[in-house]
């Protein structure tokens, strides 16, 4: 079992347009309290076949080995907001902060050229964790609108910060939208910087309601932020 699903999420990221497991429109996340939630977010180089078949021959089975587990990815349709603009985003969890960092601390021990692999195979290649805090489960539906947003703030901006997320909340309650997943107080490996002080996968039941939610969210004062992305995400 473990052999297909790291052979199929491999074939996945290697070429785009990112495939789900399965084609079933509704994915299913089920996390439990302790372990933690990885986010990566990558873009593939072109002719890294080869490259792309030592990786997953040495890196994934001390992966697997060491508690990670895959979860349906996505690609990113469209960066809304941000010059950041990776073309998909890998979901996946370990079965403890422990073992995720203890993957960190020893990969390249045991896979000597893993960094080196991993920067010829992705022009892109973000890290963000999140240790899971209570027993979760969402859904995401791939005939609706699936976005991820991602905002960090300026120093000495903490009240106005909150007072944009509770906005930002009202305006998504106003236009139908639905939050999936909030995170915050995640870490990211050197090398492999992606920490948003606030990042929240929601989503819409059609275009028009996103679209809805865009002309207030645009409206919005965002002085205090220094950076916030946002993705449309979608098979």
């Amino acid at each position: 079992m473990h052999v297909y699903r790291v052979s199929f999420l491999f074939i996945v990221i290697l070429n785009f347009p990112w495939v789900s497991f399965g084609q079933d429109s509704v994915l299913n996340y089920d996390l439990k309290k302790g372990e933690a939630f990885d986010i990566l977010m990558v873009t593939t180089k072109p002719n890294t076949k080869e490259t792309f078949k030592e990786y997953r021959e040495k890196a994934f089975p001390v992966a697997v080995e060491m508690g990670y587990s895959f979860f349906p990815g996505l690609n990113v349709k469209e960066t809304v907001q941000g010059k950041y603009e990776p073309k998909g985003l890998i979901f996946g969890k370990w079965t403890s902060l422990v073992m995720r960092e203890k993957f960190l601390d020893e990969i390249e021990g045991r896979v000597p050229n893993f960094h080196e692999m991993r920067k010829k195979i992705w022009s892109v290649f973000s890290v963000t964790y999140y240790e899971v805090q209570e027993d979760y489960s969402f859904q995401l539906d791939t005939n609706k609108v699936i976005v991820a947003t991602a905002s960090w703030k300026k120093e000495n901006s903490t009240s106005k910060f909150k007072g944009f997320i509770d906005r930002w909340k009202k305006a998504l309650q106003e236009t139908g939208g639905t939050i999936k997943l909030e995170l915050t107080q995640g870490k990211s490996p050197s090398g492999y910087e992606y920490n948003p002080d606030y990042m929240v996968i929601s989503q819409w039941d059609s275009q028009k309601d996103f679209e809805a939610f865009q002309t207030l969210n645009v409206a919005m004062d965002t002085d205090f932020l220094k950076h916030l992305n946002q993705f449309v995400l979608g098979k």
